[in-house]
């Protein structure tokens, strides 16, 4: 399930005890209602918001969730009654067998994430990555015994229909069709090009990429006019190129600037300001999100996966998984499959 990035406030409470459910919360003509009962409309009210009023695909990402976290639970408390220790105490024992994170550990992860940390130094980041990695072995850990388990995943998630009309890269008779609706305004919609480039590479006849708009005009302006203005330079067979050049320079998005783009990837701009003139953009535009709401979708980015609703900017390793699913046995082998996003 995609999670959402987001930030929150507020305080903790870890040393209150658990209310007493039986406790009586208010009266109304003398009878009343306990905290069991206002517990229970709760729950039912929070069921509703998470599964947006019951959007098949929110129901599927939230049972989901909650099935893996059970099998998780399940897998590790056996694996802990087998050895006759409680949980905790196994993954203390597994993280003990692995033995402490070497220096070496520290600095590859250094050398692979030079580039974002800004100038400090090995020796500054070090306590802060030998903290990470520690971190890193108990989910490595709990994933390892899952992984030697008996799982079988038999929930089946819900499919949309979208269609594939729009730019597309990838064989037109790909097994797998990844339709992704974006604004080109949206900064976690610029966070996954990189993901997307590396899904095709990964995956060069077997995956087939569709665009589609989404501009969240409420809160990006100049998104709206940038789609529009990106269905002019696919009129001209450039829609690509133009679709680089603006999310690579996302706040520069004035009538101007989008003639500079233009001008930039080589257009014929006369065509295309008699396109933007005219109310082709807007009658593509207007099309996909039409599209977009009949299939649940309210923010950017969000992929459908051969029908499978995806919200949110999501992990690589998600759709990798999510694709090698779709493909079965005809996907890229471990030693074959290049490296991960």
């Amino acid at each position: 399930m995609a999670v959402g990035l987001a930030c929150s406030g507020g305080t903790g409470g870890a040393g209150n005890a658990p209310a007493d459910t039986s406790q009586v919360a208010a009266k109304l003509d003398g009878e009343t209602i306990t905290i069991e009962e206002l517990d229970d409309r709760a729950k039912e009210r929070l069921y509703v918001r998470e599964t947006r009023g019951g959007d098949a695909s929110a129901v599927f990402e939230l049972r989901e969730e909650a099935l893996h976290a059970w099998i998780e639970e399940r897998v590790l408390a056996r694996e802990a009654e087998k050895r006759g220790v409680d949980v905790d105490a196994l993954i203390a024992e597994e993280v003990a067998a692995r033995g402490p994170v070497t220096d070496e550990e520290v600095a590859a992860f250094y050398e692979q994430n030079k580039a974002r940390v800004q100038g400090r130094t090995l020796e500054q980041l070090a306590p802060d990555i030998r903290r990470h990695l520690d971190g890193l072995r108990e989910q490595e850990i709990r994933t390892a015994l899952i992984e030697k388990a008996e799982v079988e995943i038999l929930l089946e998630p819900p499919r949309v229909e979208v269609s594939s009309t729009g730019p597309a890269v990838g064989p037109a008779d790909a097994p797998v069709t990844l339709i992704e609706f974006s604004d080109f305004q949206c900064p976690f919609c610029s966070r996954a090009l990189p993901v997307i480039k590396a899904l095709r590479d990964r995956y060069p006849t077997q995956l087939r990429v569709v665009y589609k708009h989404l501009p969240l005009e409420s809160i990006h302006p100049r998104a709206r006019a940038a789609a529009e203005a990106a269905v002019c330079a696919e009129e001209q067979g450039r829609f690509w190129e133009f679709h680089d050049q603006v999310f690579a320079n996302a706040s520069a998005l004035s009538d101007d600037d989008l003639r500079g783009h233009a001008s930039k990837v080589g257009l014929d701009l006369a065509a295309f300001e008699t396109c933007r003139a005219s109310t082709k953009g807007a009658e593509r535009v207007e099309a996909d999100m039409a599209e977009a709401k009949a299939a649940g979708v309210t923010g950017t980015p969000a992929f459908v996966l051969n029908g499978v609703l995806l919200r949110g900017l999501q992990p690589p390793d998600v759709l990798i998984a999510r694709i090698d699913g779709e493909l079965g046995d005809a996907a890229p082998k471990p030693e074959a499959a290049q490296a991960s996003p």
